[in-house]
């Protein structure tokens, strides 16, 4: 009576390998472009609110000119206070700098936005806490005399929102000298003048088709 051989059992296949693990995003590159990009809308915003408003009337008065008649006039932001425009610019051009530079360059852009700032809100503040005062010389130009005195001062808002668009400035030269040391820099897609290397690759294998014979144009 013959046994039966048993055959060995086959063994059991390997587990698959385990998914890879998801990539973890660069949290601070992340946070670093997110800040680069508020800060630029910070420029543009702040400069916006700045050039809007600095042409608006700002105060409005009454004046006796020479010939004893009374005359209503304005005066806008570009009379009372017309460094504010021209820093202004200066926060605008913000927009563009911060992304286009690097290192102490963009500490710098920082350090011009932030004097800005304070520029456009000492600029603007006597038009803002003390019209009658802010309006004195315009009130001597409008009537043609020496020390003449504005009556009947209506001040308006516009000022107030020069002084946000200045303070704004102020924050954003503030975050930009502290933090962008984290912020990205613009692509380049050629560095010290050297082709990419996909580029040097490409034209290396075309030599070595031609060396072998082969016209590497079919």
């Amino acid at each position: 009576m013959t046994k039966a051989v048993s055959e060995p059992a086959s063994p059991d296949p390997p587990d698959p390998p385990d998914p890879p693990d998801p990539p973890v995003p660069d949290l601070v590159a992340t946070s670093g472009r997110r800040e680069l990009t508020a800060a630029a809308l910070g420029c543009l915003v702040a400069s916006g609110l700045v050039l809007v408003a600095v042409g608006r009337p700002w105060v409005r008065f009454t004046v006796s000119t020479a010939t004893g008649l009374d005359v209503r006039s304005t005066a806008t932001g570009h009379d009372l206070a017309g460094a504010s425009s021209a820093l202004g610019l200066v926060v605008l051009a913000g927009v563009v700098a911060l992304p286009a530079t690097r290192g102490v360059g963009r500490v710098i852009v920082g350090a011009l936005t932030l004097l800005s700032g304070v520029g456009i809100v000492l600029a603007t503040q006597a038009s803002a806490f003390d019209p009658s005062a802010a309006v004195a010389s315009r009130a001597s130009q409008v009537a043609g005399l020496h020390g003449a005195k504005a009556n009947d001062i209506a001040a308006t808002g516009w000022p107030w929102l020069v002084m946000v668009g200045g303070l704004l400035a102020v924050v954003v030269g503030v975050l930009t000298m502290r933090r962008s040391r984290h912020w990205p820099a613009m692509g380049r897609r050629y560095e010290s003048g050297r082709e990419p290397v996909s580029v040097r690759s490409r034209e290396a294998s075309m030599w070595d088709r031609l060396d072998e014979g082969d016209d590497p144009t079919v």
